[in-house]
């Protein structure tokens, strides 16, 4: 091929970008987003409803799609999933990584200079039916995360049919919490599948995510948590004491140093089946955990060793559930502890929680009518049946044993794992755990401890050439004096980034950290 023609080519493309995002998008008026109440200007977008390939009428799937700020980065689709499951992507939407977010405790809207449509295009979806603005028919027709994975994989694919501009786009997965799961068994489904509509599947980014072995990402890691962050959570030493017996009686400790060894020497065993996690032996029953009178309210040194080593609802070594037992009932009993909360522990009672403002913002009939959902009645961020109908059937094998592997070894599709520090409910060192125990690429874990500093402004110091993009930041150069955002590390395909200061919702403590993330080694062009 003549290579200046090819450049003036690629140079004409870049230069009218209202011609190429408007291909395939005229048949799409129905969709498209005029204005939305309370904001005077967003990216272009367009949301709406479209009914799941082959299942019963009624099951439809709500989408928000919107289009790059940026030009150089408009090659990329980044497709975003909450967990739970059965939560909104529109949580994500608006308490950190889209265009707008809430003003304080206010549902007044304001853009947000760190969205991730600087970055690409971006894609919300409220999956699985039934989740958020998405309908589902009656009763409940989602009974496991098999079906889950069909119906979304039926469902994107219809999707690009309907928007067929975006499938020459680099496809980035990326989600939090249950999303460990969707993630890696949808991007598997998709690779599979016969359809016409290629998939260029290029990463997945898993954020505190629930990818891997249950007892390791829970149980285990539980009493190592406690201890690294007894001083805010104010846990006096008699209680912590329970959990290092525990740790030392249920095998823990060992398992834990072996995983503090790089590179890993050798398969690390989960001792037991510590609260029936470990789901590659045993899939856990949610029924007993589920029901009210399982929670004991453990206080006393004498009752957490107990619910630990007796409880009749939570099995043997419970160390996991006994922690947030203990936690939630001192937080509501105890005149100076205050608060508590499991996905931030940073978090005391003057917190504001966003969910409440998603409630009352998106249940106005004129933003339903404007996302072409009207009538749709109260919204809320997170429905409590499909959270109980799919925690109560046999759980999905971890990706950690197979799929996630697979997806890295023979797709070459990167996987980007990050963790904030203040998330108890999946702690990181829990992930670090899991990562030190899987294989791919022919080697087991990291042979080097994720300990490189990075930046807020710089997510992959050792890495060059990162493609710069607004809102206009200036790549640090890694000093001494910069300030650390965090630890990371990246071998064979797979990155993990720990987020000092952050919790659960990385991106809700850290929107200008998670930005930089996002551009510097999600959708990174890069040297060599």
């Amino acid at each position: 091929m003549n290579i200046s023609a090819f450049l003036y080519f690629f140079n004409l493309l870049w230069a009218t970008p209202s011609v190429v995002f408007s291909r395939g998008l005229e048949k799409n008026t129905q969709f498209k987003v005029d204005s939305l109440p309370g904001i005077a200007s967003l990216p272009a977008s367009w949301a709406g409803r479209l009914q799941v390939p082959g299942a019963e009428s009624g099951n439809e799937i709500f989408f928000w799609l919107f289009g790059s700020e940026t030009l150089t980065y408009d090659e990329n689709l980044i497709i975003w999933f909450n967990g739970g499951p059965g939560c909104s992507s529109l949580i994500g939407l608006a308490t950190g990584n889209g265009p707008f977010s809430f003003n304080g405790n206010s549902t007044n809207l304001v853009r947000n200079p760190h969205s991730w449509t600087h970055l690409g295009n971006v894609l919300y979806v409220d999956q699985p039916v039934g989740t958020g603005f998405s309908t589902a028919s009656n009763p409940y027709p989602v009974k496991d995360n098999g079906q889950v994975t069909t119906d979304f994989a039926a469902w994107l694919i219809d999707f690009f049919e309907k928007f067929p501009h975006l499938r020459s786009k680099k496809i980035h997965l990326m989600g939090e919490s249950y999303a460990g799961i969707y993630i890696p068994y949808f991007a598997s489904q998709l690779l599979k599948s016969n359809s016409s509509v290629p998939f260029d599947i290029r990463s997945m980014s898993l954020g505190d995510g629930s990818w891997g072995n249950g007892a390791a990402m829970s149980s285990v890691a539980t009493g190592q948590y406690l201890r690294s962050q007894s001083s805010l959570l104010r846990i006096p030493e008699d209680v912590l004491s329970v959990f290092s017996e525990a740790d030392e009686t249920c095998g823990f400790n060992g398992v834990l140093a072996k995983s503090a060894i790089y590179p890993p020497q050798g398969k690390i065993e989960i001792p037991g089946n510590p609260e029936y996690f470990n789901l590659k032996r045993q899939r856990r029953d949610l029924t007993n955990a589920l029901n009210a009178t399982c929670d004991i309210g453990p206080t006393t040194p004498e009752e957490i060793r107990t619910s630990i080593f007796n409880s009749t609802c939570y099995g043997p070594c419970a160390t996991f559930s006994t922690a947030m037992d203990h936690m939630t009932t001192i937080s509501t009993t105890s005149t100076t502890r205050g608060c508590y909360d499991v996905y931030d522990i940073s978090h005391d009672c003057s917190s504001i929680s966003a969910l409440p403002l998603l409630a009352e913002y998106f249940s106005r009939s004129d933003v339903q009518a404007a996302l072409h959902v009207q009538d749709s009645g109260p919204y809320s961020a997170c429905n409590s049946t499909i959270l109980e109908t799919l925690l109560a059937v046999s759980s999905p094998v971890p990706p950690e044993y197979s799929i996630l592997p697979s997806l890295v070894t023979e797709y070459n599709i990167s996987l980007h794992l990050y963790s904030g520090e203040w998330d108890m409910l999946i702690n990181h060192f829990g992930a670090e755990l899991s990562l030190q125990n899987m294989t791919w690429r022919g080697a087991q874990g990291f042979a080097k401890k994720p300990n490189q500093l990075f930046y807020a402004d710089n997510a992959a110091p050792t890495k060059t050439k990162v493609l710069k993009s607004k809102p206009a930041t200036t790549l640090a150069t890694a000093t001494a004096t910069a300030s650390a955002a965090g630890t990371w590390g990246e071998e064979r395909g797979v990155s993990y980034h720990l987020f000092r200061g952050a919790g659960h919702s990385v991106f809700v403590n850290k929107p200008r950290e998670m930005f930089s993330f996002v551009r510097d080694v999600v959708v990174a062009r890069r040297a060599g």
